[in-house]
């Protein structure tokens, strides 16, 4: 009976939409509006902001969207489309949903948006946010599909859990970034990095899977882990904001079958297990870095932490300019990567040559420590005893809040023999190895060119190249003509040929934008070459191109989804560098463009194949 009920309601439907062709669609009126999954969330909470476009299949060109920076985060967008039939009548439309965080309170206006579409210009109408304090309980308008999704935002979100919320400069502040939810998550990846600006940071590896553990918040229980951790170093004093990190994940959810109309009319719908796509980010949060206090040693270079110095030589005795070996040791907590080169003092009579520097760091859940190394060459010129003073270090001790000195222990060594020409005096430091002589060069030896004699016409390679060259040159003429010919009637190879050369143009103009000031259109241009090429590629069209449309395309050749990976995350990346705050700093957008010029290689050559 079931599949009966369901042609019924087939054969019901589909007069009205044979009725509705492509006359109709393309007769039907254009319109663009903009609108809020909720007008009030609180600080903490996402929204989404949707332009709608009706009566057309895609837009233009992206929308260029106001700067919602002072109140929020750019988390990610995607895009939808639909299409209506009623009375006759065929109505379409695309949906671009852009999702944010709300990251401050307060009542804000998002000023109007032009969309084009249908070769026309289409502004939208100003939209009002209100951002409260509280939590504000979030219904089915919470974000595209919520409802039917089943994720709210009390039930996945994440958090920086800093170390310290008060350090002095170069003070480390170790922070974890935690994700917490209550429903399942199959996988994640980080979709915004949280800029630096006035840290220093030491990035903790990434564990190959996180340590699982479970907590109650607010009366709830909850799954967390940690998905980041770094280490801070504030480089100035002053009040300091971690940005948000952003994340996308994939959660399993259970929903209802849409197989049988009638079944969800009846309330007899099957649930099904389903993966959806959800985002989330970390609040900001505030740290105050305190000034140094005064009262700072003479050799004080900044440090910050805890220190200890060892200074060693490989023998007490030489001989006058044999080498002798200074390997100064440094070990603490804190930033031992901008730690200053310890000033050693050579025993006059003595040259050094520039420090070999080794370091190891560990980064542990109380901080960064390790150890830093400088190995010190010392060639004696004259006989007698070399002092070598302590070596000092200065550093502040942020837990006493007193400045220190780290001193090794005062060395000597015993120079015998006769002393080397040269002038005698202080000691001093080479600046590298030196030419002392040139007056003997080497003399290069080789066998000469041997030639056989009475060789034949047929054995020279000259007889050979003026025979095959006529005929290699006939058959890439030939070559060329069917290329042309297949040029102008075949309009998907001709689209695939000039791909990469189209994609290199837009490339070049993405190169001209790096090191400009303005972040969105570098990284706009260079969307534009990623849609492009692969518009090109698989002969469809670039305007309004939807990414699971391109996937599923991509998996026709046999492109796995592995293989596009890189590549759209390229084209996430675009989108969300387009319509977040202008961060990416010169040496970032370099770095982007070779990424993307990989991946459209290694693209080409998966469609190739």
């Amino acid at each position: 009976m079931r599949g009966v009920r369901l042609a019924t309601w087939l054969v019901a439907l589909l007069p009205p939409a044979l009725a509705a062709g492509p006359t109709d669609a393309a007769a039907q009126q254009v319109s663009a509006r903009a609108y809020l999954s909720s007008n009030q969330v609180g600080v903490g909470q996402q929204f989404v902001l949707n332009v709608e476009v009706s009566g057309a299949q895609g837009v233009d060109q992206d929308p260029e969207l106001p700067d919602l920076s002072s109140f929020s985060v750019y988390l990610g967008s995607g895009s939808s489309s639909s299409m209506q039939m009623s009375g006759g009548r065929t109505t379409i439309s695309v949906t671009i949903q852009y999702r944010f965080q709300a990251t401050r309170a307060g009542t804000f206006t998002i000023d109007p948006i032009d969309v084009r579409a249908a070769g026309s210009t289409f502004a939208t109408e100003p939209l009002t946010l209100t951002v409260s304090d509280a939590p504000v309980p979030q219904g089915p308008s919470a974000g595209p599909g919520a409802a039917d999704r089943g994720v709210a935002p009390e039930d996945l979100f994440v958090e920086a859990v800093p170390s310290h919320r008060q350090v002095y400069e170069n003070q480390p502040v170790v922070v974890d970034y935690r994700i917490f939810t209550r429903v399942n998550v199959s996988s994640y990846s980080i979709t915004q990095l949280p800029p630096a600006t006035g840290f220093w940071v030491e990035e903790y590896p990434p564990a190959g899977n996180p340590v699982i553990g479970q907590t109650v918040r607010d009366g709830m229980q909850y799954t967390t882990a940690t998905i980041r951790k770094v280490a801070l170093f504030p480089t100035g004093s002053g009040a300091r904001t971690l940005e948000p990190l952003g994340i996308e994940a994939q959660v399993r959810v259970r929903r209802r079958s849409a197989f049988d109309p009638f079944e969800d009319f009846f309330g007899r719908g099957s649930l099904l297990n389903s993966n959806i796509s959800t985002a989330a980010a970390s609040r900001p949060v505030e740290i105050e870095v305190l000034p140094l206090p005064g009262g700072r040693p003479e050799n004080f270079t900044g440090f910050v932490g805890d220190l200890e110095v060892a200074a060693t030589l490989d023998r007490d005795s030489v001989q006058v300019s044999d080498a002798v070996t200074l390997t100064v040791e440094v070990a603490g907590s804190g930033n031992l990567r901008m730690l200053a080169e310890p000033e050693v003092e050579v025993p006059p009579g003595f040259e050094a040559f520039p420090p070999e520097v080794t370091e190891r760091v560990n980064r542990t859940d109380a901080g960064v420590s390790g150890t830093r190394t400088y190995e010190y060459v010392l060639v004696p010129r004259v006989p007698g005893v070399g002092a070598i003073p302590p070596v000092e270090l200065a550093y502040f001790d942020p837990e006493r809040e007193v400045y220190e000195v780290a001193a090794s222990e005062a060395l000597a060594v015993e120079v015998t023999g006769v002393a080397a020409d040269g002038p005698l005096g202080a000691g001093r430091v080479r600046a590298g190895v030196e030419e002392l002589r040139t007056d003997i060069r080497f003399i290069q030896l080789g066998s000469p060119a041997l030639v056989l004699a009475n060789r034949t016409l047929l054995v020279h390679p000259l007889f050979w190249v003026t025979l095959l060259v006529p005929l290699a040159v006939v058959g890439g003429a030939a070559g060329l003509r069917r290329h042309r010919d297949r040029l102008h009637g075949d309009v998907a190879y001709a689209r695939s040929r000039r791909a990469a050369k189209v994609a290199r143009k837009r490339l070049m103009e993405a190169r001209k934008l790096a090191d400009g000031k303005d972040v969105r259109a570098f990284y706009a241009e260079a969307g534009h070459a990623l849609e492009g090429f692969l518009a090109d590629k698989l002969n469809i069209a670039a305007a309004g191109m939807i990414r699971d449309e391109v996937r599923h395309r991509l998996s026709v050749p046999g492109v796995d989804t592995e293989a596009a990976e890189p590549y759209m995350e390229c084209l996430e990346e675009c989108d969300r560098q387009r319509f977040a705050p202008p961060t990416a700093s010169a040496e970032e957008r370099a770095r982007f463009l070779g990424q993307v010029e990989a991946a459209m290689a290694a693209m080409a050559e998966h469609l190739a194949r």
